[in-house]
């Protein structure tokens, strides 16, 4: 009956595949739909076996059987709901094949677009050759311009074809490696399952007393509290089984280096440039000038930027203030004398004496209200 049933189910198929094509395709997707339902009914048989098994221990007087069956109920609850979840793995197995099915008519219906285009520029050609003795110039036109737009449509015909050929069998390649590591998974799953919960079963089956040699009123049961644990075992082993990933690996991160960290040096040596390219473009001429107010910027950012005031014992000789008072006398006050150089180089002021405590401090004086 069975064997009648599978043939009448696969001449419908192909029966049904004739108009579309893909009949193998088509056979597959059934056989893969009579896999799910097998498996489904094993499992469903599995259920109703082991029920009747535990309804039929409770009518029995040895307690070890009793409480072995009991025990063996919490564990096909486990089995069942594993070969649950294995039954919808193999119902995505079988959407797989049906998505490819429908890249496959995808790819169909473009081929016949195709076709249609080339007919009607064979139906074109054919009018053009009868209306080429009898029809007008402008008639001629018309069907040359008729015959241009087929051809158009034709080729844009072909290219929707190629390309959709290409992108079909790149769609369908992944679709099939990635149900195919679905259900490799599923099947590995389902052992690991199966090996823990009858690993289970058997551990908790030798718990039954051994009879041989003995007399059964003389053997007592000491199990219950044994088997009990295997079932929360098995059922811990079975809640963190995780199933491993088929992904494909992704690319490591780019990782950037930071930033230098901020340096004041360096901004120090940007704003000294700085003054110093303003200081030549402005209003200084020449190479010499332009060294001389480079040397003057770097010295007032040198005696800005010191923590110790200006003194007495300052190292500062009076040809490097006269120098520092002769680039900037913009800086100084109106009140203050102005600074030259005289005939040997060395600064000259009409109140700045070059020796003594009186020049010292003249010296300071001059040199703080640059500073300012």
């Amino acid at each position: 009956m069975e064997r009648a049933a599978k043939a009448v189910r696969r001449s419908g198929v192909k029966f049904l595949s004739l108009g579309g094509g893909h009949s193998d395709l088509n056979m597959l997707i059934s056989e893969q739909k009579d896999v799910r339902s097998t498996a489904k009914a094993f499992m469903n048989s599995q259920h109703s076996a082991a029920q009747y098994f535990t309804k039929w221990a409770t009518t029995e007087d040895n307690r070890a059987v009793q409480d072995v069956v009991c025990q063996l109920e919490e564990l096909n609850l486990l089995w069942t709901e594993a070969q649950r979840e294995f039954s919808e793995h193999l119902k995505e197995f079988k959407h797989m094949f049906e998505l490819v099915r429908e890249g496959e008519k995808n790819v169909d219906q473009a081929k016949a677009h195709m076709t249609s285009c080339e007919q009607r520029e064979l139906k074109i050609k054919k009018e053009i050759k009868k209306a080429a003795k009898k029809a007008t110039t402008e008639e001629l036109k018309v069907l040359e311009n008729k015959l241009c737009q087929a051809e158009r449509a034709k080729d844009l015909a072909q290219l929707e074809v190629t390309d959709r050929k290409r992108e079909n069998d790149a769609v369908k390649t992944i679709r099939i490696k990635e149900g195919l590591l679905r259900v490799s998974e599923a099947y590995i799953e389902l052992g690991k399952k199966s090996t823990t919960i009858y690993q289970a079963q058997k551990d908790i089956a030798h718990e039954l007393p051994d009879v041989h040699d003995k007399e059964i009123d003389e053997i007592k049961y000491t199990g219950t509290g044994q088997t009990k644990h295997y079932v929360q075992m098995a059922k811990e082993k079975v809640r963190k089984y995780k199933r491993q990933s088929h992904h494909l690996p992704h690319r490591p991160c780019m990782t950037m280096d930071p930033p230098p960290p901020y340096s004041p040096s360096e901004s120090c040596d940007y704003d000294d440039s700085f003054n110093s390219n303003l200081s030549i473009t402005s209003d200084l001429s020449g190479r010499s000038r332009s060294s001389t107010s480079r040397s003057c910027d770097n010295l007032l950012t040198s005696t800005n930027t010191s923590p110790m005031p200006i003194s007495p014992r300052c190292t500062l000789t009076p040809r490097d203030v006269g120098t520092v008072l002769e680039c900037r006398q913009d800086l100084l006050p109106a009140n203050l004398p102005q600074v030259g150089r005289n005939s040997l180089g060395t600064p000259r002021t009409s109140s700045i004496n070059h020796g003594g405590s009186d020049g010292e401090e003249d010296l300071t004086t001059a040199l703080g209200a640059a500073k300012i």
